[in-house]
This record gives C-alpha cells, sequence and structure tokens, in this order.
C-alpha cells in the first residue's frame, strides 16, 4: 500500500499515515510505529528514497520501486480485493478523466456525453450496485 500511495506522489510519513487513515476509516489506524519501520524497510530494499524538505523527509519511489510496485501487482490486487481498499485504481480513473477532459473541446460533445454515459453505466453494472 506504501509504495502505490508514493506512486501518487512524493509525501512525508504523516502524509501517509493520513492518507492510511482516510483509506482505510475505523477497520485500521495506522501509527508511526508501523508506518516508518516500513517505510524504513523499503528505503533498506532500495524501493523508497527519502529527501530532506525542511525537518521532515519526503518519500518518494526509486525506479527499482516503480518496478517492485508492478511485480506485486497481483499482491496488492488481492489486498484491495480483501480490504476493499482500493488504491491504484483511484488514480487510473483521474488519468482517464483527464484525458477525456483534454479531448472534450475537440469532439461533437453530444457523441462524447453517449461514451461517458455508458462507460459509467458499464462501471456500475461491474461493481454490481455497490455504492
Amino acid at each position: 500500500m506504501v509504495l502505490a500511495l508514493l506512486e501518487r506522489e512524493p509525501m512525508h510519513g504523516y502524509q501517509l499515515i493520513a492518507e492510511l487513515d482516510s483509506l482505510f476509516g475505523e477497520s485500521y489506524e495506522p501509527s508511526t510505529g508501523t508506518v516508518y519501520p516500513a517505510i524504513r524497510a523499503l528505503e533498506d530494499e532500495g524501493l523508497v528514497r527519502s529527501t530532506a524538505a525542511g525537518r521532515r523527509s519526503v518519500y518518494s519511489l526509486t525506479a527499482v520501486g516503480r518496478r517492485a510496485l508492478e511485480d506485486r501487482a497481483d499482491m496488492l490486487a488481492a489486498l484491495e480485493l480483501r480490504t476493499g481498499v482500493h488504491v491504484r485504481g483511484g488514480a487510473a480513473i483521474e488519468r482517464a478523466l483527464q484525458r477525456a477532459r483534454a479531448a472534450a473541446g475537440l469532439v461533437d460533445l453530444d457523441k462524447a456525453l453517449a461514451v461517458l454515459e455508458q462507460a459509467a453505466e458499464d462501471l456500475e453494472s461491474m461493481a454490481g450496485g455497490k455504492r
């Protein structure tokens, strides 16, 4: 999860804790005693690097970390399925929305809306009415 969060953007430790807290809600309370040792282990593996930013360290993925995240995609997907928490899916949807926004002025608006409505219906159908 930490690698996937850092894939979105570099963060300092308390940001990671806040993101985990936001994702998991009451089902998991991340603490400095669990998150910082995990970050250190990822640094030791060369997956994450820290950069000083004032009194804090900001953590980001290394190239090795990005490859490791891809190698662990099945593990992350299983964790997301088990917990109901989706870290990477949101970023992919946001990228798709950005692409749609960029193309919106270049295509027939009615046709674009029809495509987006159909995509939304398909996603809702895939979700099986879960909201």
